[in-house]
């Protein structure tokens, strides 16, 4: 996995372990680590079962703090430096967009995978046959980091993999799969070297990634087959520079996207008025009940001074909402500060200082709530007047506090194909509630709310996941959501994180 264009400088031996060790804790360390010791020969460690590096690592690990260690087998890399993989950065760069740029270069690997098959070629003078491609397409991490959140996950590619996929056998998997020969052999024998040591092999994936993100970076050893695990596999974490600039303008897109939906839907109801233009907004019709709110702010750059004052007459004249949301798209870019300029402020309710996350959850960071099926809490779909009337009172008392919708104009909803709403029961008392909005293979978690009095009971856990694993089920690759403060705990149990906060600006009437 990584870059294969590259040349090793040096051969991984004991030497590039001791300048690690020499140059982070000093010879004084090395010559009292290595004292009265056999040191591990890389080419004849195999033959004694690797039971020198067995103890070698050992006598490390209790002279050192296991961080220290960690860091100095990180650093070993065969000879490797970022530099070698200065095309990566390049590349990264042209691209601007870290997804973008990890599927172009897995779909390289791949079709080069493909073309050694197809061509009868080896790898590294291994077999590349069909079910050993078939196994690559099904652990993409493979070929090329994957995404997760901030985290890079990579897997390495087995030693001997057509060995490793005839292997039936836990242990023999894991002895296939090791390239390591300071540990390979202790996989058959009594004692199995330090999983410490593949440290020494996240140092080696990390130097790719460090060379597009040109920056050093953090990772962890997830799995490994010293460990017992039939796979190794790395993490490494992405900095939240790298997230914001190369990664969150897409996810804050989808999830702005989705909140406007979510506020149009309030329009289907009949009584509330949906208004589009450099600044969308909803209001509740004269004489109706509803929510107030002015979203998408898009204001022309050359014009912006003239449309807000358009804006705040109408807000003194009951004609617009008083209550902006901005999020990261809005324009100008400085809009908060010219806002502020023009009479507005921002929210300084008591929740102010807890802003409102958006959130997002990809398909592959779901964690199911293990007890949805739970049998104290009932989770369904509503589907009938009697039951939406239900959930509205839910709503209602739970989440807003008054009347915001009623059950009669607003059951449209129960009746549109992408919108789904979902109720919970706690010994037949309706306690929690939520929908989801889908566009596509997106798609919105909303109105999320319990009873206070059921609250802690996992209710709206249990009925949340449900909602989701339907959503999934249909195709759906990720959700979002705004979430109050309070429930944020529970949106990232089931894998939601927190991409920016939304700003709530206030006129001053």
């Amino acid at each position: 996995m990584g870059d294969t264009k590259i040349v090793y400088d040096e051969k991984f031996g004991i030497n590039t372990l001791r300048r690690e060790i020499c140059w982070e804790l000093g010879e004084k360390f090395w010559e009292k680590l290595t004292e009265n010791m056999v040191l591990p020969d890389i080419e004849t460690e195999g033959s004694c079962q690797c039971r020198n590096m067995c103890a070698f690592m050992h006598r490390l690990e209790e002279m050192a703090d296991a961080p220290t260690v960690r860091k100095i087998l990180c650093k070993v890399r065969h000879g490797l430096h970022p530099s070698q993989s200065s095309w990566a950065r390049e590349e990264f760069l042209d691209i601007g967009n870290l997804d973008v740029f990890l599927k172009i270069h897995h779909d390289r690997e791949l079709d080069n995978f493909i073309r050694m098959n197809r061509e009868k070629k080896d790898f590294y003078g291994q077999e590349v046959t069909d079910e050993v491609l078939e196994f690559i397409r099904n652990n993409p991490a493979m070929l090329a980091p994957v995404r997760k959140g901030n985290k890079l996950v990579c897997m390495a590619f087995p030693c001997n993999m057509n060995e490793y996929l005839k292997a039936k056998d836990s242990t023999m998997k894991r002895y296939h799969a090791c390239h390591c020969p300071f540990a390979k052999e202790s996989i058959l024998s009594d004692e199995t070297v330090s999983a410490t040591l593949c440290y020494c092999s996240l140092g080696h994936v990390m130097n790719f990634v460090e060379a597009f993100l040109d920056r050093e970076l953090k990772g962890r050893v997830v799995h490994s087959v010293l460990n017992g695990d039939t796979t190794c596999e790395y993490e490494i974490t992405i900095p939240n520079d790298i997230m914001f600039e190369y990664v969150m303008p897409k996810e804050a897109k989808n999830i702005t996207e989705n909140y406007y939906r979510y506020y149009r839907s309030f329009a289907l109801s009949g009584i509330v008025d949906l208004h589009e233009g450099p600044v969308d907004w909803i209001m509740p019709k004269e004489g109706e009940a509803g929510p107030s709110l002015a979203f998408h702010v898009n204001l022309d750059e050359n014009r912006y001074r003239e449309e807000i004052h358009e804006m705040t007459a109408g807000i003194r004249a009951g004609a617009v909402p008083q209550r902006w949301l901005i999020t990261p798209d809005a324009e100008p870019k400085n809009i908060v500060e010219i806002l502020k300029e023009n009479g507005f402020q921002e929210d300084l309710s008591e929740d102010a200082e807890n802003p409102e996350p958006g959130m997002l959850l990809n398909a592959a960071d779901f964690y199911p709530y293990a007890d949805a099926e739970s049998a104290s809490v009932l989770c369904r779909e509503v589907q009938t007047k009697e039951d939406f009337e239900r959930w509205v009172d839910v709503v209602n008392t739970a989440l807003h506090g008054w009347k915001m919708i009623d059950a009669d104009h607003y059951y449209v909803w129960v009746k549109q194909e992408n919108i789904r709403i979902y109720l919970a029961e706690i010994d037949g008392v309706p306690v929690s509630t939520a929908a989801t909005i889908q566009t596509g293979n997106t798609a919105s978690l909303e109105f999320v709310s319990t009873l206070e009095a059921y609250r802690r009971k996992k209710a709206a856990l249990a009925l949340s996941s449900k909602a989701l694993e339907n959503l999934f089920a249909c195709g759906v690759e990720n959700v979002t959501l705004s979430g109050s403060c309070e429930a944020v705990a529970l949106y990232e149990k089931l894998g939601f994180r927190a991409c920016f906060h939304n700003v709530i600006m206030l006129y001053d009437v």
